[in-house]
């Protein structure tokens, strides 16, 4: 109810997104840029650790692949993950922890900075895409299953050599609330 039409310009701290709403609940979002880092890092969670490849959406993500026989399903994602080196995300990062189910079909989980375990992470499912696409050679579109649902994440290059995402997938409303901020509070 906040827009007229079926598409929208979304104001983001790393620029304008251009989306379009379907009748199905459905929602494709235009993400520009993604950017998968050289240098790989190290992930620790509870119990485990391994090599993560870093990915740039406008927020940082580390992308773990998982191999063959780990299921993402069964990782305890309790406490936050730590890296190192430290200094490779100094303002927290976005860890995906991401298994390979087919040609150009993954299961994600994700852990967010500052929040913790979450459903979905659309940036999230494009860095998983963007990594697998430069582990396999194969664009897409990938198939990401997340515990909320299901994404598909087509990527492109430009003419510049810039790969490029957009994502659809199912928006719905989880919660809703509202704030009461006392009158004293808002003098102050």
């Amino acid at each position: 109810g906040l827009i007229d039409g079926d598409e929208a310009e979304v104001a983001t701290r790393s620029g304008v997104k251009r989306v379009r709403l379907f009748d199905d609940g459905t929602v494709h979002a235009e993400l520009g840029p993604v950017q998968v880092g050289d240098e790989l890092v190290s992930i620790s969670t509870t119990g485990h650790s391994c090599p993560a490849r870093p990915a740039d959406v406008g927020n940082p993500h580390a992308v773990v692949v998982l191999d063959g026989h780990e299921s993402v399903t069964e990782m305890d994602l309790s406490s936050a993950p730590v890296w190192s080196p430290a200094e490779a995300f100094p303002e927290g990062v976005n860890v995906e922890f991401v298994r390979q189910v087919g040609r150009t079909h993954v299961q994600m989980r994700v852990f967010e900075r500052g929040v913790g375990e979450t459903l979905s992470c659309g940036t999230g499912t494009v860095a998983v895409a963007a990594v697998m696409a430069r582990r396999t050679g194969d664009l897409g579109p990938w198939r990401v299953d997340v515990p909320g649902g299901r994404i598909t994440v087509e990527l492109a290059q430009s003419q510049n050599g810039e790969v490029l995402a957009s994502l659809t997938g199912p928006a719905v409303l989880v919660a809703q609330g509202e704030v009461h901020i006392p009158d004293e509070a808002v003098s102050r």
